[in-house]
Parts: structure tokens; C-alpha cells; sequence
């Protein structure tokens, strides 16, 4: 409960969510777009990626710039950034406006996700797992909420549609900003909340394993999303069908994600981060090898499963580096999209060579590479707990310690 009470964790699931939906607007704003601009797969694919790859290349240089200055004017200004830029999207009359307006709102995603992320990480650390799972449920839920809100902004606002989402962004953005005052007050003053490298560094070797695990990871997620679709129509499957499909794993991720965080506070996140990766791998292959209600039971399995390490990997990352939180979450974020990138663009590739489905099937091994490099990550304990709050005292004076 007293996680509910907490200002800047608060504040950071509304902006993700905030943000998110924005961001889930988008690809219904290009689909509008496409006729009335005339524009090719490759533009579309282009402007697209223009947005991605600002959000995902910015993020870490935000997270150093909120470290040194402060996260609440980053927090505030992406959130309202990303709001106005999505509004004058829909309007657009020619391809190098949207592609600048995409970039635009690629540095307002890029200017927020680290500043929330170092946000939701300013609990105890027996909370912290908790607290990151319920920030990436806010970003999980505006994504999904952001089509049908920007369909239902456009039906009720037309041509005043720019207006009303900067309204709305601002009036979001004003929000964050009131709820994260009292949090500046107790941090901005304390003792060291400036000071930016950890007294102790992780080691290099903890640092590149922790990476191939998110690598991994990351790579077989988003190919899950982009081709499930593509596998079950070919199997027979309708294009709804195939979309009940992907849906059935997609609900279960975000649920996962809450269960995941919050059971890493409670058994270790090394134990979670092992057993979610390596229950991923045969629920991938389950779902390849699989048609009818069957299909359905083995996609809620590598949701939940698939989910559950997200967070996790999050507040193993910014461990790495403590008094770096937001250049950490930035590198941690962002590198999870370059990651899945990378993977759905092999996965494509060797797809067209082997077949869509034997490919996915070499996937649901890649996972299992995932799990074997966290099996070696260090193990941490909930006994540690008192120890490391102890710790993060001298880190972030100000965050109560269960002593306390």
C-alpha cells in the first residue's frame, strides 16, 4: 500500500501511460496518412522508424542530462511534447513535415522514459521490482488504449484534433509536474542526490552477461509480436483469428510484468529472471507446434513468462550503475528496442530462407540462451535486502529504509 502513496511513482505510471498512448496513436495516424499522402510501404516503414530510433538513440542522453539537472522538467517537457507533435501529425500535407514531427515526438518519448523509469526506482529496494512492474503497466495499458482513444478524439474534436490533444498533453503534463513538486523538495536538498557514479561499479563481466540476456530477450519478444499473426494465418487461421491469437499473448504480458516485479522482491530477481526466460522457450515452441484451443493456452503461458522479465531486467540494470539511474534506464530502454529490432529484421531474413515457422522454432531456443547467460548473472537474495537499504541510503538519502 505504501507504494499507492508514493507521489513519483505515481506521477511516472501516468506519464507512461501518457506517453504510450501517444505513441500508440501513431500507427493508426500513418494508416490515415498513407492515402491521403500517397505514401509507399518504405515511407511509411521510414517515418516509423524515424520516431523509433530518436525515442530509443536519445533516451540515454536524457537520462544524464535528468541525473545532472533534474527529472522533473524532462518528464514534463516530453510528455508535453509528444501530445502536441501526435495532433499535427493527423494534418499533415506532405512526407517531410511528418517526418520531422515524427522525429519531434521521438524526442519526447526519448526525453520522458528515463526520467520515469529513475522515478519508479525511487522506492525501497525491497519495493523496487514492485514499483517498476506497475510503471511498465501504465506504458502497457496507454499503448493498447491509444488507438481508440485517438479514433475517438478525431470522431469528437475533427479538424480541432491538434488543439485537443495539446490540451489534454498539457493538461496531463501539468499534472505530473504538481505531483512530482513534493518529490523535488525531499530529494533536490538532500545530501549527494547530485552526485552521478556509484561509490562501486558492477563488474564488466556482470555488465556484457546482463546485456545478452536483454539482447535475447528482446530479439525473440518483438519477433513474437510481429509474425505470430503471419504464422497462424498461415496455418489456416483468419486475420482475426490470428489476431486473437497475438492478443492472447499480449493481455498475459502485461499481467506478467506485474507478477514478475513483484515476486522479484519477494524469491530474487535472478530466480525470476531464470525461470521466466527459460519457461519462454518451450511455450514459444508449444504455440508453434499447436492449432485450436491449445494455441490460446500456450500464448497466455509465453505472455505471462515473456512479461515477467521485463521489469526485472529493468532494476537489475540500474543497480549496475546507482548513482546513474537515469542514464541506466535510458541504456536499458533504449537498448531493448534496438534489440528487438535487430531480431525482427533477422528473423525476417531467415524466414524467406527456412520458412516462417522454423525459424520462429529457432527462436524459442535463442530464449533459452537468454536463460542460460542469467544463469550465470550474481545471485541476490531477499535477505540482502536489509543491507542494500542500508545502502541505498548513503545513495538516495530521503527513501525510507525498513528500519525507518
Amino acid at each position: 500500500m505504501s507504494l499507492l502513496k508514493n507521489r513519483s511513482l505515481i506521477a511516472a505510471t501516468l506519464g507512461h501511460f501518457s506517453v504510450d498512448m501517444y505513441s500508440g496513436m501513431l500507427p493508426l495516424i500513418l494508416l490515415t496518412l498513407t492515402d491521403k499522402l500517397s505514401l509507399s510501404y518504405a515511407q511509411v516503414g521510414f517515418a516509423s522508424m524515424c520516431y523509433s530510433l530518436t525515442s530509443s538513440l536519445s533516451q540515454p542522453i536524457f537520462g544524464l542530462i535528468g541525473d545532472r539537472r533534474g527529472r522533473r522538467p524532462m518528464a514534463v517537457i516530453g510528455v508535453a511534447a509528444i501530445a502536441t507533435t501526435v495532433g499535427i501529425m493527423r494534418f499533415v500535407d506532405n512526407f517531410t513535415l511528418l517526418v520531422i514531427l515524427g522525429l519531434i515526438a521521438g524526442l519526447g518519448s526519448g526525453a520522458f522514459h528515463p526520467q520515469g523509469a529513475t522515478l519508479a526506482a525511487q522506492t525501497p529496494p525491497k519495493e523496487r521490482g514492485t514499483a517498476a512492474s506497475i510503471f511498465m503497466l501504465g506504458g502497457n495499458g496507454g499503448y493498447a488504449f491509444g488507438p481508440l482513444f485517438g479514433t475517438a478524439v478525431f470522431a469528437l474534436a475533427g479538424g480541432f484534433m491538434p488543439q485537443t490533444l495539446a490540451i489534454i498533453g498539457l493538461a496531463q503534463a501539468i499534472l505530473i509536474f504538481v505531483l512530482l513538486a513534493e518529490h523535488q523538495r525531499q530529494f533536490s536538498h538532500a545530501p549527494g542526490s547530485k552526485v552521478m557514479a556509484a561509490t562501486t561499479m558492477a563488474p564488466i563481466g556482470v555488465i556484457v552477461t546482463l546485456t545478452l540476456v536483454i539482447f535475447f530477450r528482446s530479439w525473440v519478444s518483438s519477433s513474437v509480436s510481429t509474425y505470430i499473426p503471419q504464422v497462424f494465418r498461415s496455418f489456416g487461421y483468419s486475420n482475426a483469428d490470428a489476431g486473437a491469437v497475438l492478443f492472447s499473448i499480449l493481455l498475459p504480458l502485461a499481467i506478467g510484468g506485474l507478477v514478475g516485479g513483484t515476486l522479484s522482491d519477494r524469491i530474487g530477481r535472478r530466480r525470476v529472471l531464470i525461470v521466466s526466460t527459460a519457461l519462454s522457450g518451450p511455450a514459444l515452441w508449444g504455440l508453434m507446434q499447436t492449432t485450436g484451443p491449445m494455441a490460446y493456452v500456450w500464448g497466455i503461458v509465453l505472455g505471462l513468462a515473456t512479461g515477467a522479465s521485463f521489469p526485472v531486467t529493468l532494476v537489475m540494470a540500474q543497480s549496475l550503475i546507482p548513482r546513474g539511474l537515469g542514464f541506466m534506464s535510458g541504456v536499458v530502454l533504449g537498448f531493448t528496442f534496438i534489440a528487438g529490432a535487430v531480431g525482427q529484421g533477422v528473423t525476417g531474413l531467415f524466414a524467406d530462407q527456412i520458412g516462417l515457422v522454423p525459424m520462429m522454432t529457432v527462436n524459442a531456443g535463442l530464449v533459452l540462451v537468454a536463460a542460460a547467460f542469467a544463469f550465470f548473472l550474481p545471485n541476490d537474495k531477499p535477505s540482502q535486502n536489509t543491507a542494500d537499504e542500508l545502502a541505498e541510503a548513503e545513495i538516495n538519502p530521503g527513501v525510507p529504509t525498513q528500519a525507518e
